[in-house]
């Protein structure tokens, strides 16, 4: 690879009290073969070893600071400010990087097409014993986005692209991510391209799965993208019959006790709202 022509890709881990992960997520970072790589670490004012950590490894890192901030969008706007890359890419930090080959090869794909602002690929969920991998769509649109969001561990982005939709908004706790993917693809149209190749591996113990409430946050985002139709169709239909699905399963045993009848009837409903 000719190094003058490469862009620089700034990955931002933003961190707090992280442990038990964060020095998996520095290794893998300082694993891969991307030559022009920028590490920066926004740490919240970790009171645990964290900051230990993060310091036997000092010398992969461009940019490291820890203080106090006002949450992890915050925290992310932060590490967008201090990035001097061509490229952003957010890598949690109880998340790390698929193999050591990904920034090499979702650089060469920009290389490839430079007219385009955003490529993503694939996650892989750690759940303990199992790993599962989410593909995303290849195509992003009204109905996907609506359904589910792009995870931004998947995504990189020029820089410009960020100075095009603005900031993460620190008015939301959880859902300022997925309102800054529906100002890339819905607002602004953004070029991407789908990279079908995992990209990290995730943890299912993040904000997202550990905080209460963020559905309602992200009903309040879709209303300024969506109508009241739309967001009953993409959205709260799906996820109440994806819920009552999962309670049929799990009470499988117990309604497999009931009469003939009943249970008929059950099996009718369910196989009439399957979703697409």
């Amino acid at each position: 690879m000719r190094t003058q022509h490469l862009p620089k890709v700034s990955i931002i881990t933003v961190s707090l009290n992280a442990v038990t992960s964060i020095e998996q997520a520095i290794k893998s970072v300082h694993l891969q073969t991307y030559p022009d790589i920028e590490y920066l670490i926004i740490d919240g004012g970790s009171t645990d070893s964290t900051l230990d950590i993060i310091k036997k490894y000092m010398d992969c890192i461009s940019y490291f600071v820890s203080e106090h901030d006002g949450g992890v969008y915050n925290a992310m706007n932060k590490g967008i400010k201090a990035a001097t890359g061509d490229i952003l890419f957010f890598l949690n930090s109880d998340d790390y990087f698929a193999d050591e080959n990904v920034v090499e090869n979702v650089a060469n794909k920009f290389l490839e097409e430079p007219n385009v602002d955003i490529i993503y690929g694939n996650l892989i969920f750690d759940l303990g014993e199992n790993k599962i991998c989410r593909k995303q769509p290849a195509q992003v649109t009204k109905k996907s986005i609506g359904r589910a969001t792009i995870l931004h561990q998947s995504l990189f982005a020029k820089k410009e692209v960020f100075r095009l939709t603005g900031d993460f908004s620190e008015g939301y706790k959880i859902v300022s991510d997925y309102e800054w993917m529906l100002k890339v693809f819905l607002k602004h149209r953004c070029k991407y391209r789908y990279y079908d190749k995992d990209i990290a591996i995730v943890s299912t113990q993040g904000l997202s799965s550990t905080t209460t409430g963020w559905e309602a946050e992200r009903i309040k985002v879709m209303k300024n993208y969506f109508n009241y139709y739309e967001i009953l169709r993409y959205r709260v239909i799906p996820r109440r019959l994806r819920v009552l699905k999962s309670l049929l399963r799990r009470n499988f045993r117990r309604l497999s006790k009931l009469p003939s009848k009943e249970k008929k009837m059950i099996s009718i409903f369910s196989k009439g709202n399957e979703l697409d």
